[in-house]
């Protein structure tokens, strides 16, 4: 097994020969030592790894070295994007093979709905033949890439065109025949499951990872048999900062008119896989003795329960928009009170999905490899659960342990949803104590050098006798590379003074992004602030090019555009406050507007809040704080992205500097240059003479 220092990290060791440019970094081999030791201890790690150390291949050559002296060992790793997930599999993972001069088997898995389903495409192929004998040439050039291609996932798309035209043939595992299918030996899917279920490492997102834990927490499955992933007891979870809402989101429980009606529909739609019948009447055959008939009646009753459901969903809007003026509603004891007879009028609804999903599960007589029976046993699944969870949704009252909340969707359609009140509890349950070794890392999950926000939320407080901690300091010299203008004459944003601070930020940018020439990446937490500030500040500069995120323009096309205009300058908002690198003088000026705390209309924060506050404790200081200070690392993380940058953070809102938990904030941040005497008329002057 290789040595850590003398075989990898090193001057002129593996990672030095294999890689141009590598750099020895003390904080890169200290961080690699930490997690081998968690791996050989059997513990738990979180760490914070500035930007610039390297983390990858701090994580990856413990894993390697764990991986080579046991080859029954498997490793998993789940980063936050498609991106990440490419860069770890197609570059960092192969160098460190070569690095190593090693052979290991790896993996990488994507959600299913990133996977061509052959069924469909096969059946869109065989309809396009019978109806033309022409082939568009979208469908040409989708037809020609299948044929090629190993991943049929759609980011290894071609074309733009190859990638919408594949959009309609994506695989969807309430429609998917699994073995049963006729081309399950060609399914990109399941070839990929194949893979990692033979791969030592699996490199995947925390989505997959999150909705493994959740299955085998709900079907009792230990993790020495594959679920969603194969079998395994070490995990290494990139970019950990968005572990809580990624819970959050696979944990919740979903009701709606829509999802309810699709279902519905799927039991009488005509499909070609069936001889152009519905799955009810290819099924006819299969009925038993006793329940000849059930293919009419079960579509009657399906078409009654959708009447009564979209009644039902008009009686709830009713309420739903006399008591709330918010898309999004956080349903609270006195709703439940004020409206109990119009919520329980659901109960006929949940008595009529239960009673047919109930009626299809024990309508027909068993058969082997039936893939009509296999699907609709699926449906009858979805039945019951819409049942199940519009019930506990009418009788709430876990107003301590789960959120009760609905979302406005596709216009005036509200989906109903359940959550968890906190996400530790069930990750420790379901994961972090099932496991060996759970190493959560990335750039930002301490505040004021501690851990102890993100470990509530993530299952560490459940393990703190298995957990074993680390922040290290990105290498780049910020004294010299980053300044941060505070300015003390400045305003804190104020829902009263709105368009005084409109005024204030609209001069503030222009005279700064004047003084940058550009490079400019001018970060807000309103869509409509920014539409405002970039329509003002778009009047004053009239030679500068500027960017906005408008709305229509794919993020990936408005960042390359920023990236490949050198002086271009940015505004944006939401999630550009993180994943954006533009190395060098293409981002040179870094504006926070205002100090991203979480709007308290969010149902899922203003429940958590309120659930602090239930228990005694103190919300801003447990909560809103904490939260602000890692989103505001992330979006100042966007400046200095390699040793050679340079770059200037103006945060604006001057709450930072007047208020008592500015304190935290700011200790919390890179350890960068910060002139105390800013003020908005010396702005542009400092910015020159740094940037200059």
């Amino acid at each position: 097994m290789p040595d850590l220092y003398d075989d990898i990290f090193a001057p002129g060791a593996a990672l030095s020969k294999a890689k141009s440019g590598y750099a020895w970094r003390e904080s890169q081999f200290e961080m690699a030592s930490l997690i081998e030791s968690a791996f050989n201890e059997g513990k738990h790690a979180v760490i914070e790894a500035g930007t610039g150390i390297g983390k990858s291949f701090a994580y990856l050559a413990p894993i390697f070295n764990l991986l080579l002296s046991d080859e029954s060992e498997k490793v998993i790793v789940a980063t936050s994007t498609i991106t990440l997930e490419k860069q770890l599999y197609e570059k960092d993972i192969p160098l460190m093979k070569e690095a190593l001069g090693v052979k290991l088997n790896t993996a990488i898995l994507f959600g299913r709905r990133n996977y061509l389903c052959m069924r469909r495409y096969r059946e869109s192929q065989a309809t396009r033949a019978l109806l033309s004998g022409d082939r568009e040439s979208a469908f040409a050039r989708l037809d020609s890439w299948v044929a090629e291609t190993e991943s049929g996932c759609k980011v290894d798309a071609p074309s733009r065109a190859v990638y919408e035209e594949m959009q309609g043939f994506l695989c969807d595992e309430n429609d998917c025949q699994s073995f049963r299918c006729p081309f399950y030996e060609e399914c990109f899917f399941y070839n990929a499951r194949k893979r990692a279920q033979k791969a030592s490492l699996v490199v995947t997102n925390h989505h997959i990872l999150l909705l493994d834990a959740k299955n085998r927490m709900e079907c009792d499955i230990p993790y020495s048999e594959p679920a969603v992933l194969p079998p395994y007891s070490r995990v290494v979870v990139d970019e950990a900062h968005h572990i809580e809402s990624e819970a959050t989101e696979i944990l919740s429980r979903r009701y709606s008119y829509l999802l309810l009606s699709e279902t519905l529909n799927n039991l009488g739609k005509k499909m070609s896989r069936y001889g152009n019948l519905s799955v009810l009447d290819a099924l006819s055959p299969l009925e038993k003795k006793e329940r000849k008939g059930f293919s009419r009646t079960a579509k009657n009753d399906a078409n009654h329960i959708r009447e009564i459901a979209k009644d039902y969903e008009d009686s709830l809007k009713v309420i739903f928009t006399s008591a709330f003026s918010e898309s999004q509603i956080l349903f609270t004891e006195d709703f439940y009170r004020r409206f109990r007879d119009t919520i329980s009028r659901g109960e006929e609804i949940a008595l009529e999905l239960e009673s047919l999903g109930n009626a299809i599960c024990g309508a027909y007589e068993e058969a082997k490899d039936n893939q009509a029976l296999d699907y609709i046993m699926k449906l009858a699944g979805n039945i019951l659960y819409y049942a199940d969870t519009l019930r506990d949704w009418m009788r709430f009252s876990d107003f301590g342990n789960h959120i009760s909340y609905a979302e406005l969707v596709e216009s005036d359609h509200y989906e109903i949803r359940l959550a968890p009140m906190s996400t530790g509890p069930i990750l420790s349950r379901a994961l972090l104590s099932q496991l060996s070794s759970m190493i959560y890392c990335s750039a930002t999950l301490s505040v004021d050098n501690n851990f102890s926000y993100f470990s509530a939320r993530s299952g560490l407080d459940e393990e703190k006798e298995r957990v074993l901690t680390g922040i290290y300091s990105s290498p780049f010299d910020y004294g010299r590379s980053l300044m941060f203008l505070l300015p003390q004459d400045g305003e804190g944003y104020s829902n009263k003074s709105e368009s005084g601070y409109l005024d204030y930020v609209t001069k503030a940018i222009v005279s700064s992004i004047e003084a940058s020439g550009g490079g400019a990446l001018v970060l807000f937490t309103s869509y409509r602030m920014m539409e405002e500030v970039y329509r003002r500040a778009s009047e004053k500069l009239k030679g500068y090019e500027l960017l906005s995120q408008d709305g229509k323009t794919a993020r990936n096309l408005l960042l390359s555009r920023f990236k490949e205009s050198r002086d271009s300058s940015l505004f944006a908002t939401s999630s550009f406050w993180e994943g954006v690198d533009a190395p060098g003088d293409t981002l040179r000026l870094l504006i926070i507007v205002k100090l991203p705390f979480q709007r308290p209309t969010d149902p899922i924060f203003r429940a958590r809040v309120e659930n602090i506050e239930r228990n005694g404790g103190n919300p801003f200081m447990s909560f809103y704080l904490p939260e602000t200070t890692i989103k505001l690392k992330q979006g100042i993380g966007r400046l200095i992205r390699s040793e050679d940058d340079k770059g200037v953070v103006i945060i604006l809102d001057n709450r930072i500097i007047s208020k008592g938990y500015g304190r935290i904030m700011i200790s919390s941040l890179p350890p960068g240059y910060l002139p105390e005497d800013a003020v908005l008329e010396n702005l542009p002057d400092k910015i020159e003479r740094f940037l200059y």
